[in-house]
């Protein structure tokens, strides 16, 4: 009997709803930065379109059966530089959010000199713990900066993305922990479908904030 032509078919199909959802909200705070031409629009959408890149990355590498190797390998590499670049968008977005125009000219040069050398480390080894020690501080950081926002300046938008970060997280376990429900909805099916919702909770709030100092 001939096997299936997926490897794993369930994990490639949720990649495949992250990939149709994170384009569709990039598309959606895109179209709101060209109405408001606002640094941290233009950011968070290129966080949600490398997440759609990562996501098709990562269904190809999971449609793939282990004896092709070298594919895989290589396809791995690109979900880590993905994963990378879009914790660098998400980062500097949030500095937008936090700081004036003038300080993140100065500031953003000081996270590229820094995000730089890890996507070069990440690609040569592309172990998912070294994406997670990157992932969990940066995300603690958005979330520092949110509570704030919410707490001091009252932005609804801030809160929408504290939660869908802290279910981000909540998700992002299933990974670290490999629990999953069947041998065909595994860890990384649970984790994704938690982190589309985690990413319409954050899409929902990026469309309400706005740079340092304007309303």
């Amino acid at each position: 009997m001939d096997r299936f032509p997926l490897y794993e078919p369930m994990t490639v199909l949720t990649d495949l709803f992250i990939v149709i959802f994170g384009f569709w909200f990039a598309r959606e705070i895109q179209m709101w930065f060209t109405v408001r031409l606002m640094e941290v629009h233009f950011h968070f959408a290129n966080y949600f379109y490398f997440i759609a890149f990562t996501a098709l990355t990562g269904a190809i590498f999971h449609s793939i059966y282990p004896e092709y190797e070298t594919i895989r390998n290589f396809l791995w590499k690109l979900v880590m530089v993905g994963m990378t670049i879009s914790i660098f968008s998400m980062l500097m977005g949030t500095l937008y959010y936090f700081m004036p125009y003038d300080l993140v000219q100065i500031a953003k040069w000081g996270l590229v000199a820094i995000i730089f050398p890890i996507t070069i480390w990440f690609y040569i080894d592309n172990e998912l713990l070294n994406a997670v020690k990157l992932y969990v501080p940066s995300v603690i950081f958005v979330i520092g900066v949110m509570i704030f926002g919410w707490q001091v300046k009252g932005d609804v938008g801030a809160r929408w993305i504290i939660i869908g970060f802290l279910v981000t997280l909540g998700g992002a376990s299933f990974v670290v922990t490999k629990v999953g429900l069947h041998k065909h909805f595994n860890h990384n099916d649970i984790f994704h479908v938690i982190q589309i919702v985690g990413m319409y909770l954050i899409y929902r709030g990026t469309m309400l904030i706005t740079n340092y100092g304007i309303k």
